[in-house]
């Protein structure tokens, strides 16, 4: 049902020539992002909202699409199979958040950072069984994961010099959660 919204969508702009292109398929997956974006977006807005962590909500999501965009690693097949692994990410990042005591923080943001930080350099960037990277799209995303990553250590840094210290944790939480899914990606890739 949802499909066949996006497809009758595809046809109208490709009609009344909306789009430069005229490639059916092109339009239909940009669609389809965009969608899933948006209720990525909303779902996560509407989580930090039941958890009271409106803002730190939406500094994860933020954190996490810098560097997740670039590093690749592990990829759902089926789109509601992303959604709710991604809101259950949420899910879980808020918890944590909003249930370590404050004078733990820094300390769990330094040891994600050190478990982190290795494995992200390592392995990233992760193609996946769909889309393969060639050695120049390798080098191209792995230089904006790395400066991505490094922006990320900065802010952290200076979220925990000016005392803002759960922003810090959910960036921190941002780069475990990308290392974690590097790992699923190169397990799943394996198998």
């Amino acid at each position: 049902m949802f499909s066949t919204q996006i497809e009758r969508l595809a046809d109208v702009i490709i009609e009344n020539k909306l789009s430069k292109t005229n490639d059916r398929e092109i339009i239909i997956y940009g669609l389809t992002t965009g969608i899933e974006i948006i209720f990525n977006i909303f779902t996560t807005m509407i989580l930090g909202f039941i958890f009271g962590l409106v803002f730190e909500s939406l500094v994860f999501l933020i954190a996490f699409s810098m560097i997740r965009t670039y590093a690749g690693g592990y990829h759902c097949v089926k789109a509601i199979n992303c959604y709710l692994f991604s809101s259950t990410i949420v899910i879980l990042v808020l918890s944590i958040v909003k249930f370590t005591p404050d004078k733990y923080i820094f300390i769990i943001s330094v040891i994600l950072l050190m478990l982190s930080l290795p494995i992200l350099l390592k392995f990233m960037p992760v193609d996946t069984k769909t889309k393969s990277l060639d050695a120049n799209e390798k080098k191209y995303f792995r230089k904006k994961a790395v400066t991505n990553l490094l922006i990320e250590i900065v802010i952290i840094m200076a979220l925990f010099y000016i005392s803002k210290y759960s922003l810090g944790y959910v960036v921190s939480l941002s780069i475990m959660v990308t290392a974690f899914l590097i790992i699923l990606g190169k397990i799943d890739n394996a198998l």
